[in-house]
């Protein structure tokens, strides 16, 4: 199985729980639990659930427009990481959330996806300095492979792509 999470993911009606737990069924069974609690964390739901009125047990609006976008993408994320799926396609998770954060995430997908395969589509360098390789893509071509640290010493085209 492949869970592809897209970059504007639409929450759905209903608590902030519901919306992650969707992932594995609707429900945190002792099977699935240690799955949604690593995905809270490593997403960063878990500091969203304490900022919100009524923690995970939050009414979320359709679409998801009662939560900020940082706070969408953050439930969103761990929807997908929640899923534990074998191979899992994450398309920009972090964009809406500060420099920190993005951090955060990005060291809490390292680890919760650690053993499985993750496609990271990106350009943060929070990102990418956590990969075990990055591919850069020009015009649907690759020209370049190799870990973020060396591909920031050794092509331009990577170091333009990425920092600028």
């Amino acid at each position: 199985m492949i869970v592809v999470a897209e970059h504007e993911a639409d929450l759905f009606e209903g608590t902030v729980r519901e919306n992650v737990t969707a992932a594995v069924g609707g429900r945190t069974t002792d099977a699935h639990s240690g799955a949604v609690a690593a995905a809270l964390t490593a997403s960063g739901t878990d500091e969203v659930a304490r900022a919100l009125p009524d923690g995970l047990d939050t009414p979320v609006t359709a679409r998801g427009r009662s939560l900020s976008g940082g706070q969408r993408q953050r439930v969103a994320l761990a929807r997908a990481l929640a899923a534990d799926a074998p191979a899992l396609v994450v398309h920009e998770p972090a964009t809406a959330v500060d420099a920190v954060t993005e951090v955060r995430i990005a060291t809490g997908i390292r680890e919760v996806r650690s053993g499985r395969t993750t496609l990271l589509v990106t350009n943060s360098p929070a990102l990418l300095a956590v990969t075990d390789r990055v591919v850069l893509l020009h015009a649907g071509r690759v020209t370049a492979t190799g870990d973020h640290e060396r591909l920031i010493h050794d092509c331009a085209d990577y170091r333009t792509a990425v920092l600028t």
